[in-house]
């Protein structure tokens, strides 16, 4: 497999996650997702991710969030495109990557690959490193095999391949904590390029000491680990500016800062310069 290369351009700094609408709030949708985009290309923020619906069963949903995604893909020009993972099993890792491989196609080489990781129980962290393994595969071997307990793929080919120089980013976006948040933690330092994560300062400074330990063992496959900060707009009760800069303090490449819906455009004008 190909020696893989950290992407911090586009994924360091500020990144707008656009807050999943409420329940029923289907409106315009598209509309006001591109015309957040078209801001985030202007202000300078490096990249863009919507979300996975988490809608209960059989409610409306307003998106599926890898459609809605490659619609923003020839709506925008620089931005990164990525999704932010809901801690819910959605999709075979194998056709994950296929999505992502075709997101990245039609953005001329901006998309980001998601996955989720959710402390829910023991065996998260063994799928969580076949996930990776296998989306890694897919992404940039020619005739991908991999045989997993849980998942496995045989000859898998993927064409058209991505165009994204270096290859897509593979992120792990952290969900929950306690003890099922280290082995998890542990995989993606080892095997992805990026990890999200909760708990503002906290959190952050949590994942950088283990992605430091894994780096310091030579046991990182990519050398160093990007970590990103995720903070809901609604949720920095001391300020914005104030929670990025503590992200950033602890450690952090990059953060997600949580635009709500209705995604006023002239809300992320400015948050490009609050990293």
């Amino acid at each position: 497999m190909p020696e893989r290369t950290v992407h911090p351009r586009g994924l360091g700094g500020i990144g707008l996650w656009l807050e999943p609408p409420e329940e029923g709030a289907t409106s315009g949708v598209l509309a006001r997702a591109a015309g957040a985009a078209a801001t985030a290309d202007r202000a300078g923020i490096g990249s863009l991710w919507v979300s996975e619906s988490g809608h209960p069963a059989g409610a409306a949903t307003p998106y599926e969030a890898y459609s809605l995604l490659g619609a923003l893909a020839v709506r925008s020009d620089r931005v990164r495109l990525g999704v932010v993972a809901d801690g819910t099993e959605r999709r075979a890792p194998s056709i994950l990557a296929k999505i992502v491989t075709g997101v990245d196609v039609i953005s001329h080489g901006r998309g980001v690959l998601a996955l989720d990781g959710d402390c829910g129980n023991e065996s998260d962290a063994e799928r969580l490193f076949e996930a990776l393994t296998v989306c890694r595969a897919v992404l940039v071997d020619e005739h991908p095999t991999y045989a997993g307990r849980i998942y496995s793929v045989d000859d898998a080919v993927n064409r058209p391949a991505p165009v994204q120089t270096g290859g897509v980013p593979i992120v792990v976006v952290l969900h929950g904590d306690g003890a099922g948040r280290m082995p998890l933690l542990d995989v993606a330092a080892r095997l992805a390029d990026a990890v999200v994560v909760d708990g503002g300062a906290d959190g952050v400074r949590d994942a950088v000491r283990a992605v430091s330990i894994r780096a310091d063992a030579g046991e990182a496959s990519n050398g160093t680990v990007a970590v990103l900060g995720r903070l809901g707009r609604d949720s920095a009760a001391g300020g914005l500016g104030d929670a990025v800069a503590g992200v950033r303090s602890a450690g952090a490449t990059g953060c997600l800062v949580g635009l709500p819906f209705p995604w006023d455009p002239a809300a992320a004008e400015g948050l490009a310069s609050t990293w």
